[in-house]
């Protein structure tokens, strides 16, 4: 809601300006006027009267989107970038690195400290004294590698002690899981960055064209059927074809929009219907009656089971998954269990895995992928409302 300061502020800032809008709008047709033959303009007086009307009629169809660019401005006054998600979420972790990195480094009193990730050095503060040595501390996350901390001892050959190198993996952690945060928001900014492209792809290079010949034969259709019956009838057949076919795009589009499963039948029995192939196995449980779920959450859950029900059918020589569904007051967690042969030793998180994480992190949940108790895999993502 906004708050009552907002709104003064808006009306303040409404009415003078709607009449400073409306009186540059006259003084504009009153500078036109005056350029006509034989219309000069002396006084006031002699302004037309149907200038007004025009410049009511402008100032009509303008002020929507004036005054909604004015309620943005009073907004953002108010509650500063509150709405815009993704900026104020980049804004703290750009800002929150340094800050970790330099407090580290004053509450230990170490000259240097640096976070690593993917390669590149994220942030670094203070210098690494002459002939000082340097301590590596891995950082993961959730079993992911995110990165290393780095840090160098206080003096030349000099080295930390054994309560500073427990401090430093305990603090880690902590480093780890802003980090964690950090790429999850830019992983989420460009997935749905990606998202949006190739929807813009299938909308434009494909439905567009089709729609767009479409009714370019129509005319054809319209000018032929009269004088060949025959050739009208054969282009009528070509064009229910294409409506087939550019109707079945716009299902693939709202598919992956939302599976039109979970309005049809609900995620419970959505659950039960997803195709896995291979003749695995299935059996699902679930509070009764289901409690109703945000609509987000349903389609990561919907999303997360299909790939885990996937890799278990084609990756694991699983014969039996168990799908299981536990909702709490303030959350919901859905676990997957396979009989199949388990996550090998050298195990790299793949395509399918990635993308289960990054469906769970969107909306804050976790996300575990481990070995089951009685061998197979176990797949198990948890979502509480105040993330979502």
């Amino acid at each position: 809601m906004r708050s009552d300061t907002a709104n003064r502020r808006l009306y303040q800032l409404l009415f003078p300006f709607l009449l400073l809008w409306y009186a540059v709008v006259v003084a504009g047709l009153v500078a036109v006027i005056a350029t006509f033959p034989h219309r000069p303009i002396g006084s006031l007086d002699e302004i037309p009267w149907w200038s007004h009307a025009v410049a009511f009629a402008v100032v009509a169809v303008t002020w929507a989107p004036v005054s909604a660019w004015l309620d943005r401005g009073v907004h953002q006054l108010a509650y500063g970038q509150r709405d815009n998600a993704y900026e104020v979420a980049g804004h703290v972790s750009r800002q929150l690195l340094p800050s970790v990195a330099a407090a580290l480094a004053g509450t230990m009193a170490l000259p240097y400290v640096e976070i690593e990730s993917d390669g590149r050095v994220v942030t670094s503060y203070g210098k690494v004294p002459e002939g000082a040595s340097m301590v590596e501390i891995a950082l993961s996350y959730q079993e992911q590698r995110l990165g290393t901390l780095r840090v160098s001892a206080r003096r030349r050959r000099d080295r930390l002690s054994a309560a500073d190198m427990r401090l430093l993996e305990d603090l880690g952690r902590q480093v780890a899981m802003t980090l964690y945060a950090a790429r999850s928001r830019e992983q989420l900014v460009a997935a749905r960055e990606e998202e949006r492209l190739r929807i813009r792809r299938d909308l434009h290079d494909g439905l567009g064209p089709t729609l767009a010949s479409l009714g370019l034969r129509l005319g054809v259709l319209q000018r032929t059927v009269q004088d060949s019956p025959e050739a009208a009838a054969e282009l009528a057949e070509e064009l229910r074809a294409d409506v087939r076919q550019a109707t079945a795009d716009i299902r693939r589009l709202v598919y992956e929009l939302r599976p039109p499963m979970l309005d049809e039948f609900g995620l419970v029995d959505a659950l039960r219907n997803l195709r896995s192939g291979d003749g695995l196995a299935r059996t699902v449980s679930a509070p009764s009656p289901m409690p109703e779920l945000p609509a987000a959450v349903e389609v990561a859950l919907y999303r997360i089971a299909a790939e885990a029900l996937h890799n278990a059918s084609r990756h694991s020589g699983a014969a039996t998954c168990a799908v299981e569904l536990a909702v709490v007051a303030d959350g919901v967690t859905l676990t997957v269990t396979d009989d199949g042969r388990g996550l090998p030793d050298d195990y790299l998180a793949g395509v399918g895995h990635r993308s289960m994480r990054e469906r769970s992190s969107e909306l804050g949940g976790t996300l575990a992928i481990g070995e089951a108790p009685g061998g197979g895999t176990r797949v198990a993502v948890s979502f509480a409302w105040g993330s979502s």
